[in-house]
């Protein structure tokens, strides 16, 4: 069925639902467009925490954020997630549209939140790792073998409304919560059926959606129990980067001078890409295009033979060669405007297409009047596949050498190679042969059972939980080194005078390349020249990570006694977590570490680079471990006052938190924090605290993983410094043992306007400050390769994580360490303001959230500069936006049946740069202008007995705002914008039925 199909068979069943309903829609015509005074009445009371003591959340000592999910899927229909990565206090969240999805070695499923961006900026492929997500206050386990959090697995159509705690919470919840914490509250109570079905499309065509939900909640036993179900449907077809135009561009960031020439005192770097002398400027058809590139069709990169004339040309497609077209030249080393040079290619995915599917259950009953019992449980699938890089043959590392007697070379190619043991070395980038193709599968359940209930005026309760992640890679189509290089060294067999690999007629060898088949790429796409060899020369990389959690949790909560100012609440517990990883490959890294394990691998076989690995990508080494945590917490809330001149109310607050780590040892937190009310209408709040994030099983224990970047190496080929040159480089990244818990400090100041003057009036603003120290993270392969050119080549560490063949060779490998290196700072102003009355014969709701940034500050190391990232958008290839303003604003109006929603997302203006380098990256125009989008829904009620049918429709981004061109630094890695902040859809329509019975 084809995406305009899907789409009208939504607006179909739509319309058949208003058929189903018209009977009933006449009876109850007049109830329906009666107006609508309630709602502009005062709702009633939700009862939300940032802590573990019951509150309302605009009394709370800590900012909260309260998000129900009937105003979310209002503006943004396609899941709770989405609508709230909306609002202004979450940013540079992780999605499959948010993420690079031409590599697979990182397993970025679903929705990842991220609090603050304190998830960013980090070079490592993990996610945000510093927001903490419950699920009706309980802690939910990872769902990647990373330590992320989809939150696609939780049972959305049962989610009542999403809490949101903006600041440090660890003293009452535990790890993880320095930025804050996302709850997903449960509608236990939840009687009926109600369900979901919808579509939805891109004007352009593409990124087809279909979502299909039903739930239902039922009393039993005479209201004593009570049982849940639910079960959920998604799909999207994704969309590739070059289905929108400004994508096949080739636009790239380069320096704008060529031939940039260093004044004397000077420093060298600025003639670098983006120094002072030389600004970044956006180029168009962006190629590399260095001396030892590869080309599209195949280029001889080098020789054996000293001197070769045909080192450096291009490879025509029936073999012969000519002169390499170097293209126009840019001021970036090794790129160049057009010729034959290459970059990643556009046919990868701008969005990854994925499916999901959810079903949870729950089942409570009362064992006593004061004893509640239940279980619960959820399972949830998410299925991802979407091409990844082409092959291809890139030096340093994935060069093919062609000796002399090999069939396929030309008769020229062949007199130029004076021995037998001599070859030339090919490059080949995107000669046309298929994209190999990731299928990503994660399956998770969770399962939880507990009592709760009261005890001489007391709560309590216990819990065990259990949560239970596999993800499995399989990328298929890769480039198998080994067959590789068995395939490539072809020969005529004497016997039969047929062309074969050579290792078939090694007796010592054959059995081990049993199947073998020549593969040509000396003439265009090998797939097409040699398809049997292209086929033998591919295989798939494989990988599969189970991460399980077993929770145990006990809580006592209520008062201890009563002060004239009320009572004094208090709550105390205690859980134990124990967490194991068991992450297998068949491309560990690690077994190719020695050279007894690379002889017996590439047994026979000659020309193997010295860093090759089992695959052209994904190459995902093994990780085992497991951890344990045992702690304790207590809290308590003492009023001090109360109903006294300019002392409505005054109380204090505070919480500890001891945690010990079987990895890390033992860590402490806490909080304090109180409340003044100096008049009815004002509500002043304030908490300080010291909050952790413990290293994760991967951060501990992940094996060696691989990985390919470009880096500007300033040492040259000739060992002379300044001048730059542009190329991949293999990475090697693992976990290290000796972490140690993240530490943060967090500060929050602010006030709860609710003037009586002005029914249905709320007002919030509150100031946070969070520093970050201890933080976890660790240098890109381009800070380790200039920190060393910086210190002369030699005398630091980061010299010693550089492997080149020669001293004076480009760099074949980087190895990247995750350590305790960095800290992070940030502060900035949340303002949540809303207003609610009556308007002539309906309702109006007015909400607005809005941040100011004050400050995002990065050291990734001690000595290192520190990196202002306040309203930057950063360029690379993991773009991430850091705007002053960000701010969401929302008008609701209902008026009988009928309903319409307007929302505005704002994006303040921001300066590129790519922070953290010793110089400040310049840039010819480094200004982003203000974005705004607008979305529109509508929706139409239709009563049926006891329920409803509402019929709905969406528009995203309304007047179809484009994305501010802003390229990254390397040809092709994404689309040319912001992936992490702006839209790159376009207006997208969904429409769809919802209903409730």
């Amino acid at each position: 069925m084809s995406k305009q199909q899907i789409f009208v068979s939504t607006l179909a069943l739509s319309a058949s639902m208003i058929v189903i309903a018209g009977q009933a829609m006449a009876q109850d015509a007049a109830t329906a467009a009666a107006p609508q005074e309630a709602a502009a009445a005062s709702a009633p009371d939700i009862i939300v925490t940032g802590s573990r003591i019951v509150r309302d959340g605009y009394t709370a000592p800590t900012p909260v954020t309260v998000a129900t999910t009937q105003d979310l899927a209002r503006t943004t229909p396609s899941g709770i997630a989405d609508a709230l990565n909306k609002l202004p206090q979450f940013s540079n969240s992780l999605s499959p549209g948010k993420s690079a999805s031409n590599f697979s070695n990182a397993p970025i499923h679903g929705n990842v939140l991220n609090l603050r961006s304190l998830g960013t900026p980090s070079n490592n492929p993990k996610g945000p790792l510093r927001t903490l997500i419950l699920f009706d206050g309980m802690r939910v386990s990872p769902t990647s073998y990373v330590g992320t959090i989809d939150t696609n697995v939780l049972p959305q159509l049962l989610v009542e409304r999403v809490d949101v705690v903006t600041g440090g919470a660890s003293a009452g919840y535990g790890s993880d919560a320095v930025a804050g914490v996302v709850n997903f509250i449960l509608d236990k109570d939840f009687t009926g059926l109600k369900g979901v079905a919808q579509a939805g499309i891109s004007q352009e065509g593409d990124n087809g959606n279909q979502r299909l939900g039903l739930a239902y909640g039922q009393d039993f036993a005479g209201g004593r129990g009570h049982v849940l179900i639910s079960g959920e449907f998604s799909n999207n077809e994704g969309m590739l980067r070059s289905d929108r135009d400004f994508a096949t561009k080739g636009y790239t960031y380069v320096g704008s001078v060529v031939g940039c020439t260093v004044p004397t005192g000077t420093p060298a770097s600025a003639c670098s890409p983006g120094g002072a002398l030389n600004p970044y400027t956006i180029g168009t058809d962006i190629r590399i295009a260095s001396a030892v590139a590869p080309s599209s069709n195949g280029r001889i990169v080098g020789s054996s033979v000293a001197g070769n004339p045909f080192v450096g040309r291009v490879i025509n497609n029936d073999g012969s060669t000519r002169p390499f077209v170097q293209g126009g030249a840019t001021g970036t080393g090794g790129f160049s405007a057009g010729g034959d040079g290459y970059n990643i290619p556009a046919t990868g995915h701008a969005i990854a297409p994925f499916k999901t599917y959810q079903a949870f259950g729950r089942l409570s009953y009362d064992l006593t009047d004061d004893i509640n019992a239940y279980v619960q449980g959820g399972w949830s699938r998410a299925d991802m596949r979407y091409r990844t890089q082409v092959n291809a043959l890139v030096p340093t590392g994935q060069q093919v050498n062609i000796y002399k007697g090999n069939p396929y070379l030309s008769s020229a190619l062949a007199v130029s190679l004076p021995t037998a043991t001599d070859f030339i070395s090919v490059g080949q980038y995107d000669a046309g042969q298929p994209s190999p193709v990731a299928d990503e599968r994660t399956d998770y359940w969770m399962a939880t059972a507990g009592l709760s209930g009261k005890i001489s005026g007391l709560d309590w309760s216990v819990g065990y939980s259990h949560g239970d992640s596999t993800h499995s890679m399989a990328n298929s189509g890769l480039y198998d080194n080994r067959k590789l290089y068995a395939a490539a060294d072809a020969v005529v067999n004497p016997a039969n005078g047929q062309i074969t690999c050579r290792v078939l007629l090694d007796p010592t060898v054959a059995s081990q390349y049993a199947g073998c088949t020549p593969i040509n790429v000396l003439n265009g796409d090998p797939s097409r020249s040699t398809p049997a060899g292209y086929a033998y020369a591919t295989g798939t990389s494989r990988y599969k990570a189970t991460v399980k959690q077993d929770s145990f949790t006990a809580n006592l909560s209520g008062s201890l006694f009563d002060l004239p100012a009320g009572p004094v609440d208090f709550a105390v517990g205690a859980e134990y977590r124990k967490q194991t990883l068991d992450l297998t490959s068949n491309a560990a890294p690690a077994l190719l570490d020695t050279a007894a394990e690379r002889s017996a691998y590439f047994a026979g076989l000659r020309g193997v680079p010295a860093t090759s690995l089992f695959y052209w990508l994904t190459n995902v080494g093994t990780a085992q471990g497991s951890l344990n945590v045992k702690e304790a917490y207590a809290e308590l809330a003492v009023p001090l006052l109360k109903d006294t001149p300019f002392f409505r109310e005054l109380s204090v607050s505070g919480a500890a938190r001891i945690t010990d780590y079987s990895t890390s040892g033992t860590v402490k937190t806490w909080k304090v924090g109180g409340t003044w009310k100096p008049v009815d209408d004002l509500l002043l709040r304030g908490a300080l605290s010291r909050d952790i994030r413990a290293p994760n099983l991967f951060e501990l224990y992940a094996g060696a993983q691989s990985g390919i970047g470009i880096v500007n190496d300033l040492r040259t080929a000739n060992g002379s410094y300044g001048s730059g040159l542009n190329q991949n480089v293999n990475t090697i990244t693992a976990g290290n043992t000796n972490l140690k818990p993240e530490k943060a400090r967090t500060l929050t100041i602010g006030g709860v306007l609710t003037p009586s003057f002005l029914r249905g009036v709320s007002l919030s603003v509150d100031y946070y400050r969070i520093k970050v120290s201890n933080l976890i993270d660790s240098l890109s392969a381009q800070q380790i390769v200039t920190n060393c050119y910086n210190a002369g080549g030699s005398g630091v560490a980061e010299c010693a994580l550089i492997s080149r063949t020669t001293p004076t060779s480009l760099p074949s490998l980087v190895s990247i360490v995750p350590a305790n290196i960095a800290f992070l700072k940030t502060a900035g102003v949340d303002i949540d303001a809303s207003y609610r009355t009556a308007l002539g014969n309906g309702a109006l709701g007015v909400r607005l959230y809005l941040n100011y940034l004050d400050k995002f500050e990065s050291q990734q190391y001690v000595g290192a500069p520190i990196a202002d990232y306040t309203g930057v958008s950063v360029v690379g290839s993991n773009p991430a936006g850091f705007p002053r303003w960000r701010g969401n604003f929302t008008l609701d109006y209902s008026n009988g049946p009928f309903g319409i929603t307007l929302s505005e997302q704002y994006i303040h203006k921001m300066r590129l740069d790519i922070p953290g380098g010793p110089t400040a990256i310049q840039f010819v125009n480094p200004n982003v202008k203000a974005v705004w989008y607008t979305d529109l829904a509508a929706r139409f009620t239709i009563p049926n007995g006891n329920g409803n049918f509402e019929l709905f429709g969406n528009v995203n981004n309304l007047f179809n705002k484009k994305p501010p061109l802003i390229p990254g630094t390397v040809p092709g890695v994404n689309l040319p914008t912001n992936i992490a902040v702006y839209d790159f859809i376009g207006r997208a329509f969904t429409a769809g039925v919802r209903f409730k019975f």
